[in-house]
């Protein structure tokens, strides 16, 4: 049975898990004692089912928590009862098939009367724990029952928070306008000479043969990486302008809508505001415009990944250019670049230039040279020897990002104190913000826009210890045994098969967990590999962003753990033990996942004592 953990973490909940479950439990408790009462408890759940979804809709829940303490509680409450009410089905579920199997061993010609006088031992503590689970599955459809009573209230809860509803989108808006990007080099590009050499070579390489007239290259990376700066760079160098007549820059970000991006590569290319218009009319300008004439057009974050038509019927007039023609586009994700390039290619059935470069993190020496710029901007290094000493030591926490680099050097411009940039070495650079453009606020937005089942995925590797290798299958079994894969509505395709395209999507969405460590500088062009039993590390960016994310689901105990479990936590990682934490672990009434990794021997006697408390039958 599919986890209803899975469906409870991002913005939207499925209510026809719940539904399913409850239809499941009422089917076992019909003909049953325990069922006395439900009756009208069912009929509830049937009415609510509905509000429960308009709740879900319109809450974000990781915002939720900073807003309304209440209805962050209620929303673990109603968590916490569908879960129960699962587990307890999967125990009737379990003890279902395993009568099944006996009496299918009952009809075999082959019986022994040691074998039948176990069969009915166990036969009747079955019966008996089949007692107890009825009760357990009674007592958690009461308190589903209970807590979803309360969703009527809360919706009026949700009207008072309308107003900062609407205050937090027009913030949004504001923030995704801070965001716009110019054809313009905002500062100092560093360690991109062998990137900067293979965009050139494409972008300026003469097409032969038939086929059509405009060919795409993408820039694919994580948030911060500097994607657009490199594309700043080669679009303004001599050479690229003097190959097109047009050299065009939009930035798309979140809305692909045809009609404004159309209108924005002609304000671009006329300098002047578009009229506002109809999107045919628009089109046909365009196409006048293009005409006869090589353009090169920047799409600056995009991440259209999944509208292809959309794509094909924006790309109609820029069909009309020369041939030789160029799209340049940065993305986060290689979905997006795949989707381009196949609506790029349509039905013809010549291959089209189509070609993709993911970017890995920076040096350490250009990292250290970009961080020094902004932090001692405006005085003399020289006078700072201490502090460099400092700035060496951060930039080997920065994972490669040249946006954490910009952003941790900005903070520390203006403060030359050594107490403060040690303070903030310790403290973790990863944690540095500055207004919107922190670099966890920058990779949140990729989270942010992952399906519902991915991100939940995403946040169990937060279990794992930065810089942890693993292979593909390692995972998806992890994944799988957790109860975080969806199964198939066809039965042919196994969960497996599901994991991997899980992991697949969110590679390709730029959430690499076959990521490099930073310190190994590679350049992967065009095509994702398969499947295979290598060694995978997860990006530390990534990892702690999963971090970030999954603080209240997701607890990992090792040397640095200082803090408490918390009471939600549903998935745990220890690789280290002592009373406390076995307390604590002991108190963790919904914990679905515990995984312990102990490389010293010496703590079987610690394993065996949470064995004991936990009531585990055997060591995981």
């Amino acid at each position: 049975m599919a986890s209803a953990a899975a469906v409870f973490a991002g913005k939207a909940i499925a209510t026809s898990i719940i539904t399913n479950i409850v239809s499941k439990a009422f089917d076992y408790l019909k003909d049953s004692h325990k069922a006395g009462g439900l009756k009208s408890a069912r009929e509830r759940l049937e009415r609510l089912l509905p509000q429960i979804q308009v709740v879900f809709d319109a809450v974000d829940t990781e915002e939720i928590r900073d807003r309304s303490n209440a209805l962050d509680a209620w929303l673990w409450q109603l968590r916490d009862a569908v879960e129960e009410a699962e587990d307890a089905v999967d125990e009737l579920e379990y003890h279902r098939l395993e009568e099944k199997e006996m009496k299918r061993q009952d009809n075999s010609k082959v019986r022994r009367s040691v074998s039948k006088y176990k069969r009915k031992v166990i036969q009747g503590f079955n019966r008996a724990f089949n007692t107890g689970s009825l009760e357990r599955l009674r007592n958690s459809v009461t308190t589903l029952d209970d807590v979803a009573a309360g969703v009527e209230r809360f919706l009026q809860v949700l009207n008072h928070l309308n107003n900062d509803k609407m205050k937090k989108h027009k913030q949004d808006v504001e923030f995704r306008n801070s965001r716009q990007t110019s054809s313009l080099p905002r500062g100092l590009l560093l360690g991109r000479e062998e990137e900067r050499k293979i965009i050139f070579q494409r972008l300026t390489k003469h097409e032969s043969g038939a086929g059509d007239n405009i060919a795409v290259f993408s820039l694919v990376g994580i948030g911060g990486i500097g994607k657009t700066s490199l594309a700043q760079d080669v679009c303004n160098a001599r050479d690229v302008k003097d190959r097109f007549d047009f050299v065009i820059w939009v930035c798309v970000s979140h809305d692909f809508d045809i009609q404004a991006l159309t209108r924005k590569i002609l304000e671009d290319m006329t300098g002047r505001e578009a009229p506002m218009v109809s999107l045919n009319a628009l089109q046909k300008e365009l196409k006048e415009r293009l005409s006869s004439k090589t353009f090169l057009l920047v799409l600056d974050d995009v991440w259209n990944d999944e509208r292809y038509q959309d794509w094909v019927n924006f790309l109609c007039p820029l069909r009309c250019g020369k041939k030789g023609s160029k799209i340049l586009l940065t993305t986060r994700m290689q979905l997006v670049a795949d989707v381009a390039a196949r609506a790029v290619q349509g039905e013809r059935t010549l291959q089209v230039e189509c070609h993709s470069l993911t970017l890995s993190g920076l040096e350490e020496t250009d990292l250290l040279l970009l961080l020094n710029s902004h932090a001692f901007f405006g005085v003399n290094p020289d006078d700072y020897r201490n502090l460099q000493q400092i700035s060496k030591k951060m930039v080997s926490k920065l994972s490669g990002s040249p946006l954490a680099a910009k952003v941790l050097g900005g903070l520390l411009n203006g403060n030359k104190d050594s107490n403060t940039w040690n303070r903030i070495l310790d403290s973790g650079v990863h944690n540095a913000q500055q207004g919107s453009e922190g670099i966890m606020t920058v990779l949140r937005l990729s989270y942010q826009h992952l399906a519902t089942h991915l991100q939940v995925c995403f946040r169990y590797c937060s279990l794992f210890h930065k810089g942890y290798e693993f292979t593909k299958k390692e995972l998806v079994y992890l994944w799988m045994g957790s109860g975080l894969i969806q199964p198939s509505v066809d039965d042919t395709i196994q969960p497996e098969d599901i994991g991997m395209e899980y992991l697949d999507t969110l590679s390709r969405k730029s959430f690499d967990i076959k990521s490099e460590p930073h310190d190994s500088r590679t350049i992967k062009c065009c095509l994702y590999d398969e499947y295979s039993e290598e060694r995978f590390v997860m990006h530390d960016l990534l990892h702690e962003l999963a971090r970030s994310v999954s603080a209240s689901e997701c607890t990992r105990v090792d040397l640095n753990f200082s803090g408490c479990i918390p009471k939600t936590v549903r998935h745990i990682c220890i690789d280290m033990i002592n009373p406390t934490i076995v307390e604590q672990i002991s108190h963790a009434k919904r914990l679905r996942t515990l995984l312990m990794h102990f490389e010293d021997r010496h703590e079987a006697d610690q394993v065996r004592m949470l064995s004991e408390v936990l009531g585990v039958a055997r060591s995981l």
